[in-house]
Formats: structure tokens, sequence, C-alpha cells
């Protein structure tokens, strides 16, 4: 039996990029990548804007209005929550916290857009979007566990339940 197989799968392991400041974090580039895509669209979209339809312009001023800063305001708290994490105090998993409220607002304000204010971009764009801003959210929960850890247990030592001592 041969066993010089044994690079079956060939899977090639890269160790990830370290993290040396808040722009080399996934969601962070992410955020970015997706505010720029929400900013280029309501901007573009206002300097064309051709009235075809009669909206409810209210609604549809009302929900821009709330959605840009919410999209623009993303990256900004993924950076300061990094900045925050270095401190005494746990500010850093407070704005991670906003930073996920901040993705679930952009899901709804890019449903409404969507639904209400009727732009001509395919719905395709739309559901890229909110599966971006899901995305982002769900990293978001999981970098703000790993900092919890390591803000309770600073030393790196994580103890399991396993290695318990019995009362």
């Amino acid at each position: 039996m041969p066993y010089n197989n044994y690079q079956k799968y060939n899977n090639s392991y890269s160790p990830k990029k370290p993290v040396k400041s808040f722009m080399d974090l996934e969601i962070y580039q992410q955020a970015l990548a997706a505010s720029v895509a929400v900013a280029n669209n309501l901007v573009n979209k206002e300097k064309s804007k051709k009235k075809k339809v009669e909206k409810p312009e209210e609604a549809v001023n009302l929900i821009k209005h709330n959605m840009l800063p919410c999209a623009l305001g993303i990256p900004h708290l993924i950076a300061e929550a990094h900045s925050y994490r270095f401190g005494s105090g746990t500010d850093c998993l407070v704005l991670l916290e906003k930073t996920m409220v901040n993705c679930n607002k952009m899901m709804v304000y890019l449903e409404q857009v969507r639904d209400i204010c009727q732009t001509g971009q395919e719905h395709g764009f739309f559901e890229e979007l909110i599966k971006k801003y899901s995305y982002i959210r769900r990293k978001t929960l999981n970098l703000q566990r790993v900092w919890k850890k390591y803000i309770e247990h600073p030393d790196g030592n994580f103890k399991s339940g396993f290695n318990k001592q019995p009362l």
C-alpha cells in the first residue's frame, strides 16, 4: 500500500494576517465597502433624479436622510471600538453593540428604499447589500465575543469548564 499520497487534499495552510490596526479587520473593510456602495447609490440617484412617478417625497427624504449617516457611521464605530479595546473597560464592547444595531438598521433601510423609493436599481443590488450587512453583523458579534474573553482574561489564560475544581 503506497503512502505517498499524504498531500491528497493539498489545502495550503496560510495563517491569518495579523491585525495591526482597525484597517486590517475584515469587518471594517466590508463595512467600508458597503457604506461606499450605499453612498454612491444615494448620491448618484439624487443627482440624476427625474420625476417619473409620484412618490411620498417626505418618506423618501426621511429614509435617505437617516440611511446615509447610519451607513457611513458603521466603519467609524468599528475603528473607535478597536481603539477603545486597549483601554480599561468595556467601552469597545458597547461600540460593537452599536455597530450591530446599525447593521440591523441598514438592513431595514435597504428594504424600505428598495420597496418604497423605486430607485430603478435591481433587487439583486439591494439583496447583496442586505447580505453584506448581515455578514458584518455576524462577524461583529464574533469579534465582540473574542474581545470580551480577552477583557475578562487579559493574560490569555482562558479557563474552560473542564478544568474547574469541585467545591
